[in-house]
């Protein structure tokens, strides 16, 4: 007779695998991430504690941190591809300055910004990410009453980065839309201050007083790395539109 813990897995159906898979192969983002990401958005605080004692992947229930912020974040490239890329970093450059960058690399004003559009693109998910990550992990090490070290902290980062994102994904359109783009920075901050209330209670802060001055030193610390990414952007970006094909 099997016993039960020989026993085989349950297998998804036909059709459910089919999603899955073809969800997974162009997106990355699969049944296992969409589970994930609801868990980021209704029990924040129980993922979190779920990765800090189970491990990476808490043991086998949640995609890991990393995978599915860089998941999450290749959906909010393809809607910034499909809703007009990233050439509004571009709006504070004086358009005097865009034009001689762009007669200095012998194209048309068109032509430079679609290149430095395509460089950034590629660009800032994995320079945001680093960045996001090295200003943020050491205050949740600090705060953790657990020695974190590196590693779990970087994990804990991110857990921290996916609680903010999957709420602010349907949001994404505000950053397109150039009378509605003022809203986006103050509408992340305030999800930076909800995730933090709601996903680190226990664990980061003890009593709300301390947990909301907590959430607003990382909403300030996000804005300021937020600013610190655009500056390698734009250098990738005029780089790109002058010397890119």
């Amino acid at each position: 007779m099997t016993d039960a813990k020989d026993a085989p897995p349950p297998r998804r159906s036909a059709r459910d695998g089919g999603l899955h898979d073809l969800a997974e192969d162009t997106m990355g983002f699969g049944l296992l991430e969409v589970r994930t990401a609801w868990a980021m958005l209704v029990r924040p605080r129980r993922s979190l504690e779920l990765y800090m004692t189970l491990g990476p992947t808490a043991d086998g229930t949640l995609a890991r941190p990393l995978r599915l912020y860089l998941a999450l974040n290749a959906i909010m490239m393809l809607m910034m591809f499909l809703f007009g890329g990233m050439e509004g970093m571009f709006e504070g450059v004086p358009p005097g300055a865009m034009e001689a960058l762009a007669d200095n690399a012998g194209k048309t004003l068109e032509e430079f910004l679609a290149d430095a559009d395509g460089w950034m693109s590629l660009a800032i998910v994995p320079i945001g990410s680093a960045i996001y990550a090295l200003v943020l992990t050491p205050f949740l090490r600090w705060w953790d009453p657990d020695d974190l070290g590196w590693r779990k902290g970087f994990r804990a980062t991110f857990v921290f980065l996916n609680v903010l994102t999957v709420p602010f994904l349907p949001l994404t359109l505000l950053m397109f839309d150039p009378r509605l783009i003022a809203w986006s920075m103050p509408i992340f901050v305030a999800l930076t201050i909800y995730g933090f209330l709601r996903a680190g209670r226990g664990r980061w802060f003890s009593n709300w007083a301390m947990g909301i001055i907590k959430a607003m030193v990382l909403g300030l610390v996000i804005v300021i790395a937020q600013f610190v990414t655009s500056v390698p952007l734009l250098v990738i970006g005029f780089l790109g539109g002058t010397y890119g094909a």
